[in-house]
């Protein structure tokens, strides 16, 4: 998938070899909000906190069924989506995970160094609104034949952190999400993460980290202990996609650098999440 790709697919549908993309307005998307109204440190409002894009992939191969099993991923600081999508090659990764779901990437601060994500972040039930218009829009299209919403894996990157631990803490949809994947991104709100892996043994929270945030991920396995949730530390050298299947949190340091753990684990926690397959 090139750069060109996704320059046509907005905000019409492309067919590209892994799929169909769009990236289009949405009304409940995390910005414009009023928290941003005036900008943010050396980022003005216009344009870092008024671009309302969600990029949407079906994957080659998915089957529409009676429930829809959603990834969203969030990105980090100074990014936009059409690159997201390109740079760490999320339809390559997820065609291959074989996961029969559709991945949503909603536009954060677009190019800003800030962790903030508006109506996502701040407004209680901002996520199931979202989710909701976005399986909506989905219908009208005819890409799905239902509403009712299945599994999904929330996926963050870096500074997509803030707005993960949002949704799991107050985003609404929580009896829907299964897995929240820490690329390289357990920065903060480590008690909304803990409370998540507590409420539930099916939870899988996985956390992988490099050596810049190894006292936060300590700190978060530290509010485990005291939650007596059991957790489970796996080897980079040695790991197969069978030691991520179990439920449950899971940590990992990985050696690589910040910007490439996406690149190398994204497909591959999906393919281990509860998510459905294709096959």
């Amino acid at each position: 998938m090139t750069a060109s790709s996704f320059a046509q697919a907005q905000p019409a549908w492309q067919n590209v070899p892994e799929g169909q993309l769009i990236l289009r307005p949405f009304k409940n998307a995390p910005y414009p909000h009023s928290s941003r109204e005036h900008g943010f440190k050396d980022f003005p409002r216009e344009p870092h906190y008024t671009d309302s894009t969600v990029g949407i992939f079906i994957p080659a191969g998915y089957r529409a069924g009676d429930a829809v099993d959603y990834v969203v991923h969030f990105h980090g600081h100074k990014n936009h989506v059409s690159k997201v999508f390109e740079h760490y090659q999320l339809p390559q990764q997820l065609v291959r995970s074989k996961v029969n779901a559709i991945l949503i990437v909603p536009q954060g601060p677009k190019d800003a160094a800030d962790s903030a994500c508006g109506k996502l972040e701040l407004d209680p039930g901002g996520f199931e609104k979202l989710i909701a218009e976005v399986t909506d829009f989905l219908n009208a299209e005819r890409k799905l034949h239902t509403r009712r919403i299945g599994h999904i894996a929330l996926s963050a990157h870096s500074g997509g952190y803030k707005v993960t631990a949002a949704i799991l803490d107050h985003g609404g949809l929580g009896d829907h999400i299964t897995d929240a994947l820490l690329l390289d991104a357990s920065y903060g709100n480590l008690d909304w993460f803990a409370n998540w892996s507590k409420a539930a043994p099916s939870h899988r929270l996985v956390s992988l980290f490099t050596d810049h945030i190894a006292d936060r991920n300590r700190e978060l396995m530290t509010l485990l202990d005291k939650a007596a949730v059991k957790y489970r530390k796996l080897d980079e050298p040695s790991l197969k996609d069978d030691d991520l299947l179990p439920r449950g949190p899971v940590f990992m340091h990985t050696k690589g650098p910040h910007d490439q753990v996406p690149l190398d684990y994204f497909g591959r926690l999906l393919k281990t999440s509860a998510l459905p397959s294709q096959e």
